[in-house]
C-alpha cells in the first residue's frame, strides 16, 4: 500500500497589479498568487495536488502554513487518508496546538483547505476518475461524516441531514446525466475588474458573450455613481439576455449596501456578492 512520502509547497506569484488584473474596491493592486501543494507518495505516478489563493504579500506565510499542516500526513497510509477524509479534516482542524492559530479562519483555515484538496485529489486519482465523479458517488452517510457538526448541530443534526440527503438520493443519477450533458454553469469575471478602462470593459464583455458565457460579474463598491456608469456600459455591450452580477468585496456597511443596491436595481442584478463583512450574519439578513 502506498504511503505519503513528502509534501512539496511552492510559493507561486504573478504580477497582476501591473495591469490591474484582479482589482476591486477593497484590493486595488493585487498580485494573484498561490501556495501550491504536492503530496508525493511511494508510488511515483501517484500524487495529490492542492492549492490556496492569495493576492501577493503574505503568500510566503500561507505557504509555510500549508507546509506545517501537510507535514502531518507524511508517512501516513494513502488508502486510510482517502477512505476517511472527514476524520482527516477533523484531525487537522482540531490539532491541539495549531488550532490556536485558527482553525476556521484565515491562514490556517486556508492551509487546511489546500491539504484537504490534495487528499481529495489523491482519492480521485486512486479511483481513476475525475474528482466531481468521486464526489457525486458519495452516499448520504459518507457526506454526513464529512461535516464537523460541533457548532451547527443546534440548527440541523446529523440525523436530519441524512434524511434530507436520502430524500434526494433517487434524483442523483438524473443529475449526473444532466451534468454530463450540459456541463457546469459558469460566469465570467474577466470583464469586471475595477481598474480596467471603459474600452477594455466593453471589449471583454463582448468577448465573454462570444465565448458562450450567459452571466458576467463586475466589481463594484468604490463609487456608486461610477458603478452605475460601468454597469450601463456592460449592459449595453452584452444586451438584455445576459445576466449581470456584482461583487462589492465587503466594501460597504449595511446601510451603504442597502442604498447602493437600491441605486443599481435597474440593472436586474443576478446577485450581489459580499456586500458587507462576511461575519455579519444579521447585516446580511437586513440587506436581504
Amino acid at each position: 500500500m502506498p504511503t505519503v512520502t513528502d509534501a512539496n509547497v511552492i510559493d507561486l506569484r504573478f504580477p497582476t497589479s501591473r495591469n490591474l488584473d484582479g482589482s476591486d474596491a477593497m484590493n486595488p493592486d493585487p498580485d494573484y498568487s498561490a501556495a501550491c501543494l504536492r503530496l508525493g507518495t511511494s508510488e511515483s505516478e501517484l500524487a495529490g495536488h492542492g492549492f490556496v489563493f492569495t493576492i501577493g504579500r503574505g503568500n510566503d506565510i500561507q505557504a509555510d502554513a500549508v507546509r506545517a499542516v501537510a507535514d502531518r500526513l507524511v508517512g501516513r497510509d494513502v488508502d486510510s487518508l482517502v477512505e476517511d477524509p472527514g476524520t482527516v479534516n477533523r484531525e487537522l482542524t482540531w490539532d491541539s496546538q495549531l488550532r490556536w492559530l485558527g482553525p476556521d479562519k484565515g491562514v490556517m483555515h486556508m492551509a487546511i483547505g489546500a491539504v484537504m484538496s490534495a487528499v481529495w485529489d489523491l482519492r480521485a486519482r486512486r479511483e481513476g476518475r475525475p474528482l466531481w465523479s468521486a464526489l457525486a458517488a458519495l452516499e448520504p452517510p459518507e457526506i454526513v461524516d464529512l461535516v464537523d457538526w460541533t457548532y451547527i448541530a443546534d440548527f440541523v443534526d446529523p440525523g436530519r441531514a441524512r434524511e434530507l440527503l436520502e430524500d434526494r438520493r433517487p434524483e442523483r443519477d438524473a443529475r449526473i446525466a444532466e451534468f454530463r450533458r450540459d456541463g457546469l454553469a459558469a460566469y465570467a469575471t474577466t470583464p469586471g475588474w475595477l481598474g480596467y478602462s471603459d474600452q477594455k470593459l466593453v471589449r471583454l464583455c463582448r468577448e465573454a458573450v462570444a465565448d458562450g458565457f450567459t452571466t458576467i460579474k463586475l466589481k463594484v463598491g468604490a463609487d456608486t455613481a461610477d458603478d452605475r456608469r460601468r454597469l450601463g456600459l456592460a449592459r449595453e455591450a452584452v444586451g438584455p439576455d445576459v445576466a449581470i452580477a456584482v461583487d462589492a468585496n465587503q466594501r460597504w456597511s449595511v446601510s451603504e449596501a442597502i442604498a447602493a443596491i437600491g441605486e443599481l436595481r435597474e440593472f436586474d442584478l443576478r446577485w450581489v456578492e459580499e456586500p458587507t463583512h462576511p461575519d455579519d450574519v444579521v447585516g446580511h439578513a437586513t440587506i436581504a
